[in-house]
């Protein structure tokens, strides 16, 4: 009977991780290679942050359209809530669904860098490589490759772009991204990189507000209560951005506070050409999602896999705005 039971458990996994992209965001097909009919060795899971910000959206399209156009089955999966930040465990727990349905090949970008570990060694255990996109473990060891950014450039590059905007002197907020995500992390450092080329900007506050909007809405109108005077804020990502010009908005201060974003998703693109951001970077989500399943049926073709597979990324401003994607 526990065998049977075994069984059965092992079935209703599978059916869930093969309904598709996004958990509660909208289970829907993954838009993998049609006609395969589960052809072996060409399962390949990707599990992202979450299926509502543009940018992990994009990076799924662009996921899907590699293994539409490459002959591959590609599922993408992301955490039930879509809040990044708060999906670790079910990360984890679409990990130990992988190993049980026995996909071929993971690709994931970590909600936490260093807690998905113990999960991921489970992962290589049961003989399944891990391709690693946009957010590096803190284990190298644990994937074959990463595809993504080099976020501290990224970081760098963006901070520095906002601070020429600012004259060189100033003072400014850091909103980071999710609590131990590797790509705030390195997008802060990049910010303190080019911070140290310019003494005269002060940083008066730093605080996390997730990667999320409505996070840096509530976090922004805080910290203007107690610093109105501030003069720009960079942030980690583009939807962190968005919700501090929300805050800078209902403050009365649109225009008399930059704001810097990262990834150049529409709603930022659109923000940035009504003025109430003044600088993002381009990250090129779909390009990390189809680059990703390129290395990814590279290693299962048995082919050589380079350690970094690196997107390039770009600042855009009002004077590139139209064009960023095509130049």
């Amino acid at each position: 009977m526990k065998k049977i039971l075994s069984l059965i458990l092992a079935a209703l996994m599978c059916a869930a991780l093969l309904t598709g992209c996004g958990g509660d965001g909208g289970s829907k097909d993954s838009g993998g290679a049609k006609d395969s009919g589960g052809d072996a060795g060409k399962e390949i899971l990707v599990i992202v942050k979450n299926s509502t910000a543009p940018f992990w959206i994009s990076v799924m399209d662009g996921a899907k359209a590699a293994g539409q156009e490459l002959g591959y089955n590609v599922t993408c999966k992301t955490p039930v809530d879509t809040a990044e930040g708060s999906g670790n465990e079910q990360q984890s727990i679409l990990c130990e669904e992988a190993i049980v349905s026995g996909v071929n090949c993971l690709v994931i970008a970590p909600v936490d860098s260093e807690a998905i570990i113990p999960v991921t060694k489970k992962v290589n255990e049961a003989g399944i490589p891990i391709v690693n996109l946009n957010t590096k473990i803190s284990d190298d060891t644990q994937y074959k490759t990463f595809v993504g950014l080099e976020n501290v450039n990224q970081g760098y590059d963006t901070a520095k772009a906002l601070f020429e905007a600012m004259g060189g002197s100033g003072k400014i907020f850091i909103i980071e991204g999710s609590t131990g995500a590797q790509t705030s992390i390195d997008r802060v450092t990049g910010c303190e990189k080019a911070l140290a080329e310019y003494p005269d900007i002060e940083v008066v506050a730093q605080q996390s507000a997730n990667y999320s909007r409505a996070d840096a809405l509530n976090v922004v109108q805080n910290l203007l209560q107690s610093q109105p005077d501030v003069d720009a804020i960079f942030c980690c990502n583009d939807e962190m951005a968005l919700g501090s010009a929300e805050a800078v908005d209902a403050a009365g201060k649109t225009g008399q506070i930059m704001i810097s974003g990262q990834d150049a998703n529409d709603d930022a693109v659109a923000a940035l050409k009504e003025g109430k951001i003044t600088i993002t970077s381009y990250g090129n989500p779909y390009m990390q999602g189809y680059t990703a399943i390129q290395a990814a049926i590279d290693v299962l073709e048995g082919k050589s896999v380079e350690s970094f597979y690196e997107v390039a990324t770009k600042v855009v401003d009002s004077s590139n705005a139209d064009t960023f994607k095509d130049n």
